[in-house]
């Protein structure tokens, strides 16, 4: 398959998303930087991202003979999982002799369970995925690819057995790696309302503990922050090379590390880095001193994870905040001058109507300026899913489905019509045309995005609207999904 000291060529994937799924289009930072960490020691990398291409499997099937690669990557989230099965199954009956490879949180968990369902994948890379695709890379490259047993991090399949390697332990230094190579998109695709909105990660590594995500599995406990001048240096590239207009810092917790966080922002300061930004972070990670760094730095857009008002709640998600602190970080960073979004996680399992309504509550008090409400997925190796389990409660995998629009599990004291109920009647109230005004006024790139979403609501909710999109459905046959929700052009908006 390969020849003797020939580079490999790698093609990179990044998956479709389910028909019924919103679709939420992001620059894919993860090929990002595989693509530049391969193209850094001499590989050839060519990427494919069917989120943008839409290409169907007849298409994708020419790609990839075309390409004819010796290696084919494909990522994957959970939602993305079955996606990404039948690209690899294109993939495989495309190019015979490619070495196939999966990784993203999904696998990553599921590693001989995707394995044993797919005959066309070869290798589940788990965990970061840069040292062991060069790894993997430079065996093809060497005619090894049978050699498989030294490399930390995958599972492969070998002699009808499955194989599982030792963890690969996670790179301690971030800084070494090269920025990401966004010149194999067409970044032009990925304009929200005309700006190119360009994303950004300073940091792996979750200290947090939270019951609903795979952060520590994928990235590990230690936070790993990279230096402030090399975040700056990536900003400036961004502006210069990419044209950025606003930055979406994607961190789990942006401001972890309080004075690596107010580094960045002297350093943007001192260099003249302007351009608005949001970024991810926990209320027990910020101060009043600090959101006033981030505001005079214009960061106009903060998002934190609040998931409930009921205490009872966060102690059950492992959340460790409380409301009391919760209600005083989106009171400081409105008091700055910064938006708030905050992202709520709802029909918890064994969570009440009475823990509920003290979520809606919370929300009315506070007044954050964007809301995301987000059913409980219980994702593959999260402890929620654990939890569920234990409740004797079932947990199907129907993967498609696993959306935070949706309802995975059925939580009897808050029936999926009680949510809905929930929602809508919180969302009346909040996107109103007052609100839409507002922030259609105010004329800021995030406060767009924010009008829009109301917009969306307003019209979702018109009488008229809702006649015409059931006229649409009966000719359509709109599909619903498993918790009866069908997606709205809103959602993709708020998940955009």
């Amino acid at each position: 398959m390969g020849y003797h000291n020939v580079k490999a060529h790698v093609t990179l994937v990044n998956p479709p998303y389910p028909k019924e799924a919103s679709q939420s289009i992001f620059l894919p930072l993860g090929i990002g930087y595989l693509a530049a960490v391969l193209e850094q020691e001499g590989y050839q990398v060519s990427v494919v991202d069917c989120q943008i291409t839409h290409p169907d499997s007849k298409a994708l099937e020419e790609k990839f003979r075309s390409l004819n690669p010796d290696i084919i990557g494909v990522t994957s989230a959970t939602v993305t999982y079955l996606p990404a099965l039948d690209v690899l199954k294109t993939a495989k009956a495309a190019v015979p002799n490619a070495l196939t490879l999966m990784g993203g949180p999904h696998v990553t968990v599921l590693d001989h369970e995707a394995l044993v369902e797919s005959e066309s994948l070869d290798v589940v890379v788990r965990g970061e995925g840069e040292q062991t695709m060069l790894e993997l890379a430079k065996l093809v490259s060497e005619g090894n690819a049978k050699n498989l047993s030294g490399v930390q991090g995958i599972t492969f399949k070998h002699s009808n057995q499955i194989i599982q390697n030792p963890d690969r332990p996670f790179m301690t230094d971030i800084d070494s790696l090269p920025l990401p190579a966004h010149r194999h998109f067409d970044t032009n695709m990925y304009k929200l309302f005309g700006v190119n909105y360009m994303p950004i990660i300073t940091s792996r590594g979750c200290p947090s503990a939270c019951t609903f995500c795979l952060a520590r599995k994928m990235c590990g406990h230690a936070f790993r922050g990279r230096s402030p001048s090399k975040v700056v240096d990536e900003l400036e590239w961004l502006r210069d090379e990419y044209h950025a207009g606003a930055f979406a810092f994607y961190d789990d917790t942006f401001t972890f590390d309080l004075k690596r966080a107010h580094a960045i922002c002297d350093e943007m300061q001192k260099r003249k880095v302007d351009l608005p930004w949001d970024c991810r972070t926990r209320v027990d990670r910020v101060n009043k001193e600090l959101l006033a760094k981030l505001k005079a730095t214009n960061c106009q857009l903060i998002h934190f994870g609040v998931e409930s008002g009921s205490p009872e709640m966060l102690k059950l998600m492992h959340k460790g905040t409380t409301v009391e602190l919760n209600a005083q970080a989106i009171k400081w960073a409105k008091e700055a001058g910064i938006s708030v979004a905050v992202s709520l996680i709802i029909g918890y399992p064994t969570e009440t109507p009475e823990m509920l309504q003290k979520t809606i509550d919370f929300l009315y008090k506070t007044k954050p300026d964007y809301v995301y409400m987000c059913e409980a997925v219980p994702y593959p190796g999260t402890e929620l899913e654990a939890f569920i389990k234990q409740l004797g409660l079932e947990v199907p995998a129907e993967w498609n489905q696993y959306r935070e629009e949706t309802q995975i599990f059925k939580n009897e004291l808050l029936p999926l019509e009680r949510l809905e109920e929930v929602k809508k009647e919180f969302f009346d109230h909040y996107f109103t045309k007052r609100y839409f005004l507002q922030k259609k006024l105010k004329g800021d790139f995030y406060s767009q995005i924010m009008a829009r979403a109301a917009l969306n609501h307003i019209v979702w909710n018109s009488k008229t609207a809702m006649w015409m999109f059931r006229r649409l459905s009966k000719v359509r046959g709109q599909k619903k999904s498993a918790g009866g929700y069908s997606t709205s052009e809103k959602e993709k908006e708020s998940q955009a």
